[in-house]
């Protein structure tokens, strides 16, 4: 029996289940192609994402039915899987249907805590729970951390304007 590919309309403005599919089994390829799938990913809701993820996860079953769930890297990898998600950018979609997505230099990984996948160019990966819910945790870790830089850089530049401004006016000689 020929593998059959899930085919879901997400909605009518985005790309339908089988074009998310098929960029993201492509993955990773040149920057402009992981670009071009980031920019498809992020332009859908929490609750499409979901439903990518489950069809990632039956795809990837159907090609390969014996293989076990995984929960996370082998020993020996985890050096580089530690840099791999260092070098991660992220991006989450809040409740009621949570999600998130991280974007490394050689995997991108979705996850909504429950279940999750890593496309690489070993293949696909699918994630067991514990390291699905991990790894949404990592990805709300790293917005919230981003989050708070910028404020604390927005309120820098705030204060400096503030500052410079009251620099120039205490300057300025009074008409007596």
């Amino acid at each position: 029996m020929k593998n059959a590919q899930p085919h879901l309309q997400l909605t009518d403005s985005a790309p339908d289940l089988a074009d998310v599919l098929a960029l993201l089994m492509a993955f990773p390829g040149e920057e402009a192609s992981t670009e071009a799938t980031v920019e498809h990913l992020v332009a859908l809701s929490g609750e499409q994402i979901r439903r990518v993820i489950e069809a990632v996860t039956a795809q990837a079953h159907a090609g390969n039915p014996s293989a076990p769930l995984s929960d996370g890297p082998e020993q020996g990898l985890t050096d580089s899987w530690r840099e791999e998600l260092m070098a991660c950018r992220a991006r989450t979609w809040p409740s009621p249907d949570q999600a998130g997505l991280l974007v490394g230099p050689h995997v991108l990984i979705l996850t909504d805590g429950q279940q999750g996948v890593i496309l690489g160019t070993a293949g696909v990966r699918v994630l067991g729970r514990s390291m699905g819910g991990s790894l949404m945790l990592l990805c709300q870790t790293i917005v919230m951390a981003e989050h708070a830089v910028n404020a604390q850089d927005l309120g820098n530049l705030r204060q400096q304007r503030i500052e410079s401004a009251s620099t120039t006016l205490s300057e300025i000689q009074p008409i007596e």
